[in-house]
């Protein structure tokens, strides 16, 4: 993965707030990866990627660190038992898009359909994050909750 990220050192409520934000970029981007695929931009597809990449892996370690971290610490794991199964589906969410990637680099009929993909799992993902998950974070406070 190259680069190491670390989790930000931002309050509870502004990371949800942050994580929220940046949950409508991806999405932004993922919708702009699968117009270019429709166009047959295959490049503009590889570029749009690239460039959420990093949001995708910011995201990512503060979600897992700070989000899940405060529910197990005050939950314990059987208590955030469905936040883990949301969180699991980090892996697979990027593992398809560096898939979708690297398919865009050599054009084939699977790229639209990976990225349709891509988009409708992200899109639930988020769905439940930013609806149950955050929402459940901020209700048990955590480091100074700002």
């Amino acid at each position: 993965m190259g680069e190491r990220y670390s989790p930000r050192k931002l309050g509870l409520e502004e990371l949800v707030r942050v994580l929220v934000q940046e949950h409508a970029v991806m999405r932004e981007g993922l919708e702009q990866a699968r117009d270019a695929a429709r166009r047959k931009d295959f490049g503009a597809v590889a570029r749009t990627l690239k460039e959420i990449d990093p949001v995708f892996r910011q995201h990512i370690v503060d979600e897992e660190f700070e989000i899940l971290g405060l529910l197990i610490r005050s939950l314990g794991v059987k208590g955030a038992e469905k936040e883990i199964l949301v969180f699991r589906q980090h892996r697979p969410i990027y593992a398809l898009m560096t898939k979708i990637r690297e398919l865009a680099a050599a054009p084939s009929g699977e790229l639209e359909a990976r990225e349709t993909e891509l988009e409708a799992l992200f899109s639930e993902h988020a769905r439940v994050e930013e609806s149950e998950v955050f929402p459940k974070a901020t209700s048990l406070g955590g480091r100074d909750s700002k």
